[in-house]
């Protein structure tokens, strides 16, 4: 008995599968409505109104779900590609704040730098050279004096 049942079932639902290819075939397959106890002119499988109707809507409804599931993707990708961007921006705008800082931290330096030259600028660089020769020449000469002193005692 459930053998049987289930066979049934295997059958109606490969005949379900097989009308339903027949239904979307561009071969132009015969309708017609026959009441109940009524007679076919032609050999058939019968449905209810309702499966009737999920039958002739089912190409319908597919499309509606690939357009429905093609905007989800849609929407996905655009919000992927916003993430991305943001996170770029996101980068671009740290490396652009350690760059100033870098930039900044040099410009202090420089203006350290230039501002240890010009002290050293305030030297009067011939009075220097000069006052060295002239100190050099009096140690040379007060030495030479020095060792004539103690070579005659």
């Amino acid at each position: 008995m459930v053998l049987s049942t289930l066979t049934k079932t295997f059958v109606l639902l490969f005949i379900s599968i097989w009308v339903s290819g027949l239904a979307h075939s561009n071969e132009g397959g015969r309708f017609t409505l026959v009441p109940q106890g009524g007679l076919v002119p032609f050999e058939a499988t019968c449905f209810d109104t309702e499966a009737t109707a999920k039958l002739l809507t089912w190409k319908e409804f597919l499309a509606e779900e690939m357009k429905s599931q093609c905007e989800f993707e849609k929407k996905t990708l655009l919000l992927d590609s916003g993430l991305v961007i943001k996170n770029m921006q996101i980068t671009l705008d740290e490396t652009q704040i350690r760059y100033q800082v870098e930039i900044d931290t040099r410009d202090k330096e420089l203006e350290e730098l230039r501002k240890i030259i010009k002290k050293n600028r305030k030297v009067n660089m011939p009075a220097v050279i000069i006052s060295s020769v002239v100190a050099g020449v009096a140690i040379g000469i007060g030495g030479a004096y020095a060792i004539e002193q103690l070579l005659d005692k």
